[in-house]
């Protein structure tokens, strides 16, 4: 793992505590600073915009049955996040869904000319798919002997596909922090209307500084951007792929989350006005994002290392040990949950005699009306737990609330087959290869 240069940096790879410590910090204050949900919110809204038009457009130009539109969400769906994460972290919103838009296009001339004339536009789409390389590649390196990654042709050869995806996407990174800090330099007053990640990271680190307080070393910034744009993309698309199929697969459930974004959002209009207020309010699409990842988990496991002796089920372990958790199993373990291998949002979700919701939804067993905190509370393992749990949980919460929101307050959709399996493919996450679904306006949206 070490071949992989962000090991010991950064969050997610990062076994030095003191080290981790401090960006962890840095990190968290940079996510709390005021204004950067909502403007994260706007972005997702605004984002959903272009996807719907080139939806539209695409459903216009092309036959499309009964007003159906039919799509492989997945490719969708990963650019969507892609371009998402981009611009909520760095400022700087990519052009990958375009790219995608563009390679519908049956006039060639057309298509070179959109992605290869605009740098940026084809670069984006690179981005997409060297995270989705060096993803796939973590696990490679873990399980693959340095041997044959170095001296074996095949191996070499994969190992090196996957350093260059990393070196791409770092490259790439160094130029946005350049720019940035150009900016906090130059003209300061530029960056007072910014909530981005990185430009509340440099800020925050530049005040450390100058107050000669503990900050951030340039190379620790660019991993934890790194590390976000990571955990930000592949697992909440992969997520939403997961929760959209589900929803489909059982339309009772569909029904009863629809209502509530009726409820929350009245307005027919196709412009929402969506704040963190009404995405709070969404308790029971809340429900159905857990139970989703309950039943698919996106990280199936997860290592940790002792940084000192220990004692684990009644046994004394030594420092480093390795442990593995199996959030899969522990997900479908029958001792905490009812029924485990059915779909069920009912069981995150309470209603009381008065028809006032619980304000603690993500804790309840419907059957026998105990939380599934009283039973144990780390039965459920969405964004890992403990002081190494995911620091953008609230962040990711929001951003698949307002798309689950916006995609069926004005779409009806299904399956183009339900009873085709999902098709997945497990390394380091669960990946989801292809979701074909079809999409209409709902009535209320006409």
């Amino acid at each position: 793992m070490n071949s992989l240069r962000n090991f010991g940096r950064g969050i997610s790879l990062n076994n030095n505590y003191e080290s981790w410590k401090v960006n962890k910090y840095f990190l968290v204050q940079s996510l709390s600073t005021p204004g950067f949900n909502e403007e994260a919110i706007k972005h997702n809204k605004d984002l959903f915009e272009v996807l719907d038009g080139y939806w539209n457009s695409l459903k216009k130009s092309q036959s499309c049955n009964d007003n159906w539109f039919e799509m492989d969400f997945v490719q969708w769906i990963n650019r969507f996040m892609t371009d998402n994460i981009s611009i909520i972290i760095t400022g700087e919103r990519g052009c990958s869904i375009s790219s995608y838009y563009h390679s519908f296009n049956s006039d060639k001339s057309i298509l070179e000319s959109s992605l290869f004339d605009d740098p940026k536009v084809y670069n984006s789409d690179k981005f997409t798919r060297a995270i989705k390389a060096y993803l796939r590649g973590v696990s490679f390196f873990y399980f693959v002997h340095p041997f044959l990654r170095r001296y074996v042709p095949y191996f070499k050869n994969k190992a090196n596909a996957v350093l260059e995806s990393r070196d791409y996407m770092l490259k790439t990174i160094d130029n946005i922090i350049e720019r940035r800090t150009f900016d906090l330099v130059n003209t300061p007053q530029k960056l007072k209307s910014k909530h981005d990640l990185l430009t509340n990271l440099i800020t925050a680190n530049h005040d450390a500084k100058s107050k000669l307080t503990e900050f951030l070393p340039d190379q620790e910034i660019r991993t934890v951007i790194f590390d976000m744009f990571l955990a930000g993309t592949d697992t909440s698309s992969n997520t939403l792929c997961y929760i959209i199929y589900y929803i489909c697969l059982n339309p009772h459930v569909k029904q009863k989350m629809v209502e509530e974004i009726d409820l929350v959002f009245p307005d027919s209009s196709d412009t929402l006005s969506i704040t963190a207020n009404h995405l709070t309010r969404l308790k029971y699409c809340e429900a159905i994002i857990k139970e989703a990842s309950r039943l698919m988990p996106v990280l199936p496991v997860a290592k940790r290392v002792a940084s000192a002796e220990c004692e684990v089920a009644g046994y004394i372990w030594p420092a480093k040990t390795i442990f593995q958790l199996n959030y899969a199993s522990i997900h479908m373990n029958e001792k905490y949950w009812t029924n485990p291998t059915v779909f069920d949002p009912d069981r995150f979700y309470l209603q009381n005699d008065l028809g006032e919701l619980n304000d603690d939804l993500s804790n309840f067993d419907q059957e026998n009306k105990k939380s599934i905190h009283e039973k144990d509370k780390h039965s459920l393992v969405i964004f890992g737990g403990g002081i190494r749990s995911c620091p953008g949980k609230k962040l990711a919460m929001f951003n698949m609330l307002t798309f689950i929101a916006l995609t069926f307050k004005k779409y009806d959709v299904e399956l183009m087959d339900v009873d085709a399996p999902l098709k997945t493919h497990t390394d380091f996450i669960i990946h989801c290869l292809e979701l074909k679904i079809k999409i209409k306006p709902r009535k209320s949206s006409l």
